[in-house]
């Protein structure tokens, strides 16, 4: 298929950011790429140790590119990613959709049994990895894998960079790797826009992670969430790169406006700040907690932060106001959205809307269903229906599951319950399952968890419902304390009596040192409902 044939309205390396639109939905993540290149060839494109332009960047994934198709990946084929923040994440990236295969990304946190069961579900033929971050050897963890049994038959090669001896077959030294590849065409064109490109696993925030085909068409939604950001932008990214947030939200943003992107392999708060004011960073992107460890710093002030004009967070509450106006930030950029919908279907950047997910994208189409079927009046809650040309292609290798989300007309029904204002503006309350029923009402966990983030001696909680015989459920707050403050049921009674209605105060009270989350921010409310069933429920909280 020749390039005219991909993109009949002609090349998208010519196109101006104005006419990028003409191309959405029919641009491969090669494409969209090449035309950064050929916009942008000097321009840095990545900074971790040193400054890596974008011609650079795309000399680096040809040479990875040539070293896939050297082993054997061919279009269709997986290849399995798992590093962190690295420069080397982002040249795999690009050379897995060059060559037409598909790219698997696999969250760092996972360990032995999880990521083996990752591997399997993708079939990936070939990892590509480090040898470690920090104090986790992830070579020592895919050995132990491979040492397991034969549960992966699939997998041919285990890519190893930033590795000094790398142990025997399968795993390869990245220099080798290079070298094998240094002499191999690339197929001319190797993928079409509705080809999958890129199977995201799930966070796992309430079931088993699943992987969400994207397809190159739907990756075009970065186009969408680059409408807040401006050429040459130079975006500190605290999102993990194998989360959507990270490689598509950050990543293919950056490459639709010649953006940089500033990398942090580990968070580090001080690092950060150094970072940002260092490389002059305009744009802040991760999770509302990255914003407060930074600006709890000893070294924080707001002048080693005064180049950055924006933050792409989440979540933006009412209580991250003053949080954000210490940063000085003139928008605060959040939507709705999930690996399945390829990222955001609503936009807001206003900071006076702040607890609000926006409006809708042109083209993308929300709908609240009542519990009682039809449409909810304003201010009421419903569930989240989606309907938009960059939804997944499916769940991979589940066919039922993908089935059961989706009704005859194409409407994806996502899980989640908000409610829209009279201006039609979304607000997420959370979860499906994190609805509440007691005493005959409804009502969303984050509802509680928004009021009592106000108090001073709370650092984080979360809230779950839990079984009550006389009231079908109640809630149970999970607490961290802030400086070792006492917390106790009769001090959450006294907060909340005559401030919110009675059958939405907690019942009971558990006080932890942490609280288990994704990569993403996301509490394990699934995690919480386990520790409670440990301790044998009511009997053993405050």
């Amino acid at each position: 298929m020749s390039d005219d044939q991909q993109h009949p309205t002609g090349d998208p390396c010519d196109a101006s950011r104005e006419d990028l639109s003409a191309h959405r939905y029919r641009l491969t993540v090669d494409a969209l790429f090449r035309r950064a290149v050929k916009h942008w060839p000097d321009s840095p494109f990545v900074i971790d140790t040193e400054e890596i332009s974008y011609r650079q960047m795309d000399s680096a994934v040809d040479q990875v590119a040539r070293g896939l198709v050297a082993l054997g990946v061919r279009p269709g084929d997986r290849v399995a990613l798992w590093m962190s923040n690295i420069p080397e994440w982002i040249a795999v990236q690009f050379a897995v959709t060059r060559i037409g295969a598909v790219l698997a990304p696999i969250n760092t946190r996972l360990r032995a049994a999880d990521l083996a069961q990752l591997l399997a579900d993708s079939g990936a033929r070939v990892v590509v990895t480090q040898a470690g971050s920090g104090d986790v050897s992830y070579e020592r963890i895919l050995q132990e894998v491979l040492a397991a049994g034969d549960g992966l038959p699939a997998l041919e090669h285990v890519v190893l960079a930033r590795s000094e001896a790398p142990g025997p077959a399968p795993f390869l030294d990245w220099s080798a790797f290079l070298a094998g590849g240094r002499n191999v065409a690339l197929p001319p064109v190797a993928a079409a826009p509705d080809d999958l490109a890129y199977i995201l696993y799930t966070s796992g925030s309430t079931s088993r992670p699943k992987g969400v085909m994207l397809s190159h068409a739907s990756l075009n939604n970065a186009l969408n969430i680059a409408i807040d950001y401006v050429q040459g932008d130079r975006i500190f990214l605290a999102y993990p790169l194998f989360a959507v947030t990270g490689c598509q939200n950050a990543v293919l943003v950056a490459v639709a406006v010649g953006g940089c992107l500033v990398l942090q392999t580990r968070f580090d708060p001080e690092e950060a700040l150094d970072l940002i004011e260092s490389r002059a960073c305009t744009v802040i992107a991760g999770i509302t907690q990255i914003l407060k460890e930074i600006a709890a710093s000893a070294a924080f002030s707001p002048d080693r932060v005064a180049s950055v004009r924006m933050a792409a967070i989440f979540p933006r509450r009412k209580e991250h106001t003053e949080l954000l106006a210490r940063f000085g930030v003139s928008k605060a950029t959040t939507g709705y959205g999930m690996t399945e919908t390829s990222g955001p279907v609503t936009h807001s950047a206003a900071l006076d809307e702040i607890g609000l997910e926006g409006r809708e994208f042109p083209g993308d189409r929300i709908r609240l269903v009542a519990e009682t079927g039809g449409c909810p009046p304003p201010g009421e809650p419903g569930a989240i229906h989606v309907r938009t040309p960059h939804i997944m292609l499916g769940y991979f290798g589940d066919p039922e599951a993908t089935a059961a989300q989706f009704d005859a007309d194409g409407w994806f029904d996502t899980g989640d319950i908000g409610c829209k204002d009279a201006q039609g503006r979304l607000q997420w309350l959370g979860r499906g399952s994190e609805i509440i029923k007691s005493s005959g009402f409804n009502y969303a966990a984050q509802e509680v968890e928004m009021f009592l983030a106000h108090h001073a001696d709370v650092a984080d909680l979360a809230l779950i419902g839990v079984p009550d015989p006389d009231r079908g459920e109640v809630g149970a707050v999970f607490v961290v304390s802030r400086d070792g403050a006492a917390f106790t049921r009769e001090d959450l009674q006294q907060i909340c009596r005559n401030r919110i209605a009675s059958y939405k105060i907690p019942h009971h009270v558990i006080m932890v040192d942490r609280l288990p989350k994704t990569a993403s921010g996301k509490v394990r409310k699934g995690e919480l409902r386990e520790w409670y069933e440990e301790m044998g429920g009511p009997l053993h909280v405050v």
